[in-house]
């Protein structure tokens, strides 16, 4: 783990593994770059794989917000400059879906396949949330592991494991976010909108969703994968928003499949 310099912040890196084409992890929110410790793990004896705490979160630096996901995507573009990659395979979850498209319209020569987790292109093109899922995210409190169990359930799908529920709770009740960067990072989510620019992503893009997604329902991901020329869209059954922590194997060899 380490931090590196890109553009006018500080992001905290953490890289493991080696070869190319380097595989560039843009986390969601409230998540950071040791979320996808597991899932890099196993990615990490095939190819270089690098993950990040955005502007905002994490060991990051905290800039004024609002902040947008065409800002949040420059600064990945800031990263790969600062570690000396010129192109690399992209995978964003959520939030860091909607910074991947971004990053894929505005740099489009940086990024060699695309690969979209769990995200929308715009609230106005996505599928509603259920009621009760709206609710936890609309709750407000300044504490923040409270916030983290109110939030928690929603990451999996409705059955999920009490094991792995609570150690995830355990886990992002430590990792505790800045309040102004964690409002900014919400102010990106809630302006984001590629719907009419998707047609535009030129890189080859696999679209990945849980199919009880109760986060970002996975009709999203229809959109994307309707609106961005030969884009494939898989289904990972059984599983929630949070699909490559609940079935690691499918999405390894689903996204290792179509990097290769």
């Amino acid at each position: 783990m380490t931090t590196v310099a890109a553009g006018d912040v500080e992001l905290h890196v953490d890289e493991r593994g080696s070869g190319d084409p380097p595989l560039l992890l843009i986390a969601g929110i409230p998540a950071v770059a040791s979320d996808w410790a597991p899932f890099a793990e196993r990615l990490a004896p095939r190819r270089r794989v690098i993950a990040y705490d955005n502007r905002g979160s994490g060991r990051s630096t905290v800039t004024p917000g609002p902040y947008t996901t065409a800002q949040l995507a420059a600064d990945g573009a800031a990263l790969l400059d600062a570690l000396g990659i010129e192109r690399a395979d992209v995978f964003g979850m959520s939030m860091g879906g909607m910074i991947a498209q971004e990053l894929a319209l505005g740099f489009p020569d940086r990024v060699r396949r695309l690969v979209l987790g769990c995200t929308h292109a715009g609230l106005a093109h996505a599928a509603p949330q259920p009621r009760d899922a709206g609710r936890a995210f609309a709750r407000q409190t300044g504490d923040w592991a409270e916030r983290m169990r109110g939030l928690a359930p929603f990451a999996f799908a409705s059955g999920v494991r009490p094991e792995m529920l609570g150690a995830f709770i355990a886990k992002k009740s430590r990792d505790v976010q800045d309040p102004e960067g964690y409002g900014a990072q919400i102010a990106a989510v809630l302006a984001h909108d590629t719907y009419d620019r998707l047609g535009s992503i030129a890189a080859p893009t696999l679209v990945l969703t849980g199919d009880d997604d109760r986060v970002i329902p996975a009709p999203s991901s229809d959109v994307l994968a309707e609106r961005i020329v030969d884009a494939r869209l898989v289904v990972v059954p059984g599983t929630g928003h949070l699909f490559f922590l609940e079935d690691p194997d499918t999405s390894q060899r689903e996204i290792e499949a179509f990097l290769a």
